[in-house]
């Protein structure tokens, strides 16, 4: 393959990988609130770890080792997954029932017609779900519609303000 070729040969995203504390603990919440599947888990290795997938995005997880030093995850780094514009107020109200904190709708400030909800996983990591409205109506009735429930006192769409603490 020649070297001109080679970024046409990369399609997409396959995975991401991070530790946890609890790996039980994450399953619950990413296969309840996001629909995860789990692939295989593996607690036999000296670090256990498993994968997860939320459509064909992959989630490498390992346990938290105890020897690795316990880092806060700025918010720049972080998981967004996308919904269907018709399915997005309906997705969120179930993030939300299962007593999830949302910051949302975000207008996407650069792009015309997205809108992002944030939440933090049990880990402290931020969350995110994107809608891409082509109907720019539809996403400023619902961005009108989202107004009470906004949240922007989380700081999750403009930096860390709000990062639990855990332990």
């Amino acid at each position: 393959m020649d070297r001109e070729s080679l970024p046409t040969a990369i399609t997409g995203i396959s995975h991401s990988g991070f530790y946890v504390e609890d790996l039980d603990r994450t399953i619950e919440f990413y296969t309840k609130v996001l629909g995860a599947r789990v692939a295989w888990r593996n607690d036999d290795s000296r670090n256990p770890l498993m994968k997860l997938y939320i459509g064909d995005f992959g989630l490498s997880i390992i346990k938290w080792p105890p020897e690795e030093p316990r880092i806060v995850i700025p918010h720049a780094l972080h998981w967004s997954y996308r919904v269907d514009p018709a399915k997005a107020e309906e997705t969120v109200d179930y993030i939300r029932s299962c007593g999830i904190e949302i910051e949302g709708p975000v207008s996407h400030k650069r792009e015309k017609g997205i809108l992002n909800w944030f939440f933090l996983d049990p880990d402290n990591y931020r969350v995110e779900v994107e809608a891409r409205f082509t109907d720019l109506k539809a996403a400023e009735e619902v961005m009108e519609r989202g107004k009470v429930n906004r949240r922007e006192d989380m700081g999750l769409y403009a930096g860390d303000k709000v990062l639990r603490k855990l332990g």
